[in-house]
């Protein structure tokens, strides 16, 4: 996703028990969020439905 949205998107990667992990009561192995809103896993493990979603996300300007 990095390389599709260039400039438009940051990526972080956080252990389960990170300070910035925290605020959320995590109950898997993955998860991932977009703006502090969690991504279903069926989402977000699918490029195509992925790149749907951060589409979505950016012409709504967030």
């Amino acid at each position: 996703m990095q390389e599709q949205f260039g400039g438009q998107l940051t990526l972080r990667t956080y252990l389960s028990n990170s300070p910035e992990a925290a605020a959320y009561s995590l109950k898997g192995s993955t998860n991932v969020f977009v703006n502090g809103e969690w991504v279903a896993l069926e989402v977000a493990t699918d490029r195509e439905k992925m790149a749907a979603h951060l589409n979505g996300i950016l012409a709504r300007g967030g």
